[in-house]
């Protein structure tokens, strides 16, 4: 007899024909490869945006019309006895709550996790960002946070109970890029440093502002750089590459996935990530674990991973004098570079690990349902190294 506990999942699970990228979408991927689904019975509901930029709001609504009623009949078909929420902000933590809420009306509980940064930017000066977040959040009996300032947020800003809101750091430190960490050598640096970027091409990523820095560097360094991504400022970023010259210095490679990705961070010397507002992103976890040093903004819970000048450096948003001495200390001081870029390494072979994930989520659907949620059958590839079942 099955009595593994049910869970309903709405995050990101595009077809395979879909070309469909972000952080979402990279956390849900590596959870169907890990032990949940022999430890709980899914049932999945993708909720992936169809384009960025988002599509016209009428479609959207539309979209989003469709999507809840589709979870009302696979709810009610299914019924769970617990449902796991990814959601983002905006619109999306709306849909979101209404499932949540639902949930709860029917006597099932509801784990939200919301990512991305910028709700804990807007809540204190946008009216409707704290109305969204109050009506999507206050009926989630638990609410999954990335990081220390996501806790801070729902236990100061929400006022709910520490209990409420339990860490989930995340699991984007896969056993390939910890391979690729593991094996990493000193590189001859004869030849150019690597830098590498991953992520949406939108100006609150910081692009435009890595670039301008590359053209400050542009007589002084040999350097090249790899922005893997497209968005909303692609066409720009391009342009501006023409106009600093530097078509043989910046190379856009567009989404990457599977082994072409890999290579790309397996390559790379120096992760930078200058955004001006982030939750806690994927792409940073996984150059960690691929033991590549990070330069980063101090932004959303990025401060919580990145210790300046013990596991990375940390600069302000925006501030592109900060960024580029950053840089310029990261590309010239070979010992430092390698001493971060292996407490990165340390860090996230110990933090972002899968399996350490699911543990935790596991652990809260047992304690929300009451419902031993243990393996199909002995497998010892999820077993830890004394042997002893998770």
């Amino acid at each position: 007899m099955n009595n593994r506990p049910k869970l309903m999942i709405v995050g990101a699970f595009p077809s395979k024909d879909k070309m469909v990228f972000g952080g979402i979408v990279t956390s849900c991927k590596a959870l169907l490869g890990s032990s949940l689904p022999k430890r709980v019975e899914l049932e999945l509901i993708d909720s992936t945006q169809i384009s960025n930029p988002p599509p016209v709001l009428f479609l959207r609504l539309l979209i989003a019309i469709r999507r809840v009623v589709e979870f009302l009949i696979r709810f009610e078909a299914f019924r769970p006895d617990a449902i796991l929420v990814f959601t983002s902000t905006g619109a999306s933590l709306i849909e979101k709550g209404a499932m949540a809420r639902y949930a709860r009306l029917r006597g099932v509980p509801a784990l939200v996790f919301p990512r991305g940064g910028r709700l804990l930017d807007d809540f204190d000066r946008s009216c409707f960002s704290r109305w969204s977040a109050r009506f999507s959040l206050s009926r989630a009996t638990k609410i999954l946070c990335q990081g220390e300032q996501w806790q801070e947020f729902v236990t100061t800003k929400l006022h709910r109970a520490i209990e409420d809101a339990p860490l989930v750091r995340n699991w984007t430190a896969t056993n390939e890029l910890l391979e690729i960490g593991q094996n990493r050598r000193t590189r001859d640096f004869n030849s150019p440093i690597r830098l590498l970027f991953v992520g949406w091409l939108d100006r609150k990523k910081g692009v435009m502002d890595l670039l301008e820095v590359m053209a400050r560097f542009s007589n002084t360094r040999d350097l090249v750089l790899d922005c893997v991504g497209e968005g909303n400022v692609s066409q720009l970023a391009r342009q501006r590459v023409g106009e600093y010259g530097l078509a043989d210095r910046v190379r856009f490679r567009g989404w990457l996935q599977g082994e072409v990705l890999v290579k790309v961070f397996r390559d790379a010397d120096i992760f930078v990530l200058p955004s001006w507002a982030e939750g806690l992103p994927n792409a940073m976890i996984e150059a960690m674990a691929a033991r590549l040093a990070i330069v980063a903004t101090a932004v959303g819970n990025i401060p919580s991973v990145i210790a300046d000048g013990d596991n990375g450096l940390l600069v302000p948003p925006k501030d592109l004098e900060a960024l580029e001495r950053a840089l310029d200390r990261m590309i010239t001081d070979v010992a430092m570079r390698n001493v971060l870029a292996d407490h990165a390494y340390n860090f996230a072979k110990d933090q972002f690990g899968v399996e350490t994930a699911v543990g935790k989520i596991i652990g809260i659907v047992e304690d929300v349902t009451g419902i031993s949620a243990r393996p199909l059958a002995f497998d010892a590839e999820f077993l830890p190294d004394d042997g002893r079942a998770k």
